[in-house]
Parts: structure tokens; C-alpha cells; sequence
């Protein structure tokens, strides 16, 4: 079960609505095509991994569903709604989050004032009030930080401070993109707890991750992706140790 033939899994959890549903998706960046008929459902209120080598396609996944990168063919179905030719805010406003790689804070202000300034543009001063309390019990070291200037943050606080800023309003998906990437394995903790809270809250997670044993460790379903394609779509529990390792070779 090797190469790029191998066939697609077909397990599926048929009794729970899907919050995400791509049909045929086709993708790229000027003529360079990044992504080949993409087809999956993620399910409402479970935790996805997308996972594969550098280069599969796994980001741009995430960026077609955020309306970063215009799909060229196929569907993006959100919470039932057609949402291919959206833009980004409306996506957002409908309830889909995205955390992209890297570490997108402003680095000379402080950790409260990077959280106020992305939430008072999406809620009222009051809500923004709340949303702000609710941040500061969900990330603790973010409240102990939170006269710091973001630059000064080590990279897996700035990392969960990216994260935070997204979740000004609870989504219904939050998509996150390598949020582990070049951090310390206590700062992958850190991430990997925050997202397993945050799941458990009730927001579907879809986590593009290259640490394979951390995503199989946070996931229900895996999907991964070679070439542009998806070549496995099922549960987690039937990711063997053997399959990832045929499938994933040149993973951490």
C-alpha cells in the first residue's frame, strides 16, 4: 500500500452532521495546481488532523476553506451554507476561525492590547470585556503576561496569544496551521492543551500539523495528503503505527 495509488479509506461516521464538507476542490497559485478533486467532511464538534509531508497541500486546504486562496473547481460547504465564492469576514462572521502559521501578534504591543484591539473589532466594548476574562481563564500565562510587550514573548506564547486572538468569539471551526512549528516541546504542550480545551468547549477543531504523534494523540479522524490529494480519510484508531510510518516517511 505504497506510492500515489493508494486508495482512499471510506470509513465514516454517517450519524454525525458534518460542519465541513469539500467536494472536488481543485486549487493553486498562479499555474502551479497545489490541489487535485479534494474531497472530505469534517464532523461537528470532533477533532480533525490533516496531515502529510511538506508540500501535500495541507495549508492550502486550510487557506481555500478560510477564502485566502480562491478554490478553481468544487465546493466549500460550511454548517450547511455554501461559502466557495465568500469572502473572508463573512466567513468569519458565519463562525469559521482560522490560526495560520507562524506567529501574527504586533510585537510592540502588549499581550492585552493585541487581545483588545483584535477583539473590539468584532464585539461591543462590554463583550469585548468578557470575551477578555474568558481568554485570561483559558490562557493563564497569557493574564501573567499581559503587560508584556508581545515581541518579548517566547514563541509559544506568541503562539498561544495568535490563538487567543482568534477566539474573540467562540467558533463553530477553528482551523490552525502548524500552531506547533519550531516550538519547545513544553510550548507544544501548552498549544496541544489549549486546543484539546478548546475542542471540549464545543468548537470543531481541523489541525494541520506535522507531529504526527501529537495530532493522532488530539484527533478522532485523520486525513492525509500527498500530492495535492487525498489518499486516507479515516478514524484515528485505524492510523497504525505502520501506516503512518508507510504513508508519512519523511514526518517528524
Amino acid at each position: 500500500m505504497t506510492g500515489d495509488a493508494a486508495p482512499v479509506g471510506t470509513v465514516t461516521a454517517a450519524v454525525i452532521p458534518p460542519v465541513l464538507e469539500l467536494s472536488n476542490v481543485q486549487a493553486g497559485y498562479r499555474r502551479f495546481r497545489a490541489l487535485f478533486d479534494v474531497s472530505f467532511t469534517v464532523s461537528k464538534g470532533s477533532v480533525t488532523a490533516m496531515l502529510g509531508p511538506n508540500g501535500a497541500g495541507k495549508s492550502t486546504v486550510a487557506r481555500v476553506v478560510a477564502g485566502l486562496v480562491p478554490a478553481s473547481s468544487g465546493s466549500v460547504v460550511f454548517a450547511g451554507q455554501e461559502i466557495t465564492g465568500l469572502s473572508v469576514a463573512r466567513r468569519a462572521r458565519s463562525g469559521l476561525a482560522f490560526a495560520p502559521e507562524g506567529r501574527p501578534v504586533f510585537s510592540t504591543l502588549s499581550v492585552e492590547d493585541n487581545l483588545l484591539l483584535t477583539f473590539r473589532r468584532q464585539l461591543s466594548r462590554r463583550e469585548a470585556a468578557v470575551a477578555l476574562a474568558r481568554t485570561y481563564d483559558r490562557f493563564p500565562h497569557l493574564k501573567e503576561r499581559r503587560r508584556q510587550l508581545a515581541g518579548t514573548l517566547s514563541g509559544g506564547e506568541q503562539r498561544l496569544l495568535a490563538l487567543a486572538r482568534v477566539l474573540a468569539v467562540p467558533p463553530e471551526l477553528l482551523m490552525v496551521d502548524e500552531l506547533s512549528l519550531g516550538l519547545a516541546p513544553k510550548a507544544v504542550d501548552e498549544v496541544f492543551a489549549a486546543l484539546r480545551e478548546i475542542n471540549q468547549a464545543g468548537t470543531t477543531l481541523l489541525v494541520v500539523e506535522q507531529q504526527i504523534r501529537r495530532a493522532l494523540d488530539l484527533a478522532s479522524h485523520v486525513i492525509v495528503l500527498r500530492k495535492g490529494r487525498v489518499i486516507y480519510d479515516l478514524p484515528t484508531s485505524a492510523m497504525t503505527e505502520d501506516l503512518a510510518s508507510e504513508l508519512l516517511p519523511v514526518s517528524p
